[in-house]
């Protein structure tokens, strides 16, 4: 993560994903279910060794959050969002992969431009709920 003045840059790297397969990338309230308010980043695509790196511009330090004081569908508090979750873009993939034990059909989250993604593959649940890695991000 690098603070910028009006804005930061935030650089992702993966490695020993499935190779050659498409992710996405959210800021997250939680890292784990039920997510709360998530926000979509940006693609990532892996490489024939499953490698992938991506640089997104934006505001990815202590003062991420969202608010809504109201409109047509909810309204909420300032709340931020200091996690990081990356999804199977194509639900397929993790269910022919085996990742999905026991389920008889590939299980189906909101997480990408189509709401239409896979299971999550990878978060910051290292950091505590309320603490993720973004909350230590000063400018």
């Amino acid at each position: 993560m690098t603070p910028g003045k009006l804005n930061d840059e935030m650089k992702v790297y993966v490695t020993g994903l499935a190779a050659n397969t498409e992710y996405d990338l959210f800021v997250t309230e939680v890292p784990n279910k039920p997510f709360g308010i998530s926000w979509y980043q940006s693609d990532l695509d892996t490489d024939a060794h499953g490698n992938g790196s991506l640089v997104v511009r934006g505001i990815f330090d202590k003062e991420t959050f969202s608010v809504s004081p109201g409109g047509p569908t909810t309204k909420f508090a300032p709340t931020h969002q200091f996690h990081l979750g990356l999804w199977f873009n194509d639900p397929t993939v993790p269910f022919k992969l085996g990742c999905e034990a026991g389920q008889t059909a590939p299980v189906v989250t909101p997480f990408n431009g189509e709401q239409h993604a896979g299971i999550q593959v990878l978060n910051t649940s290292n950091f505590v709920d309320n603490a993720g890695p973004l909350s230590k991000v000063q400018r």
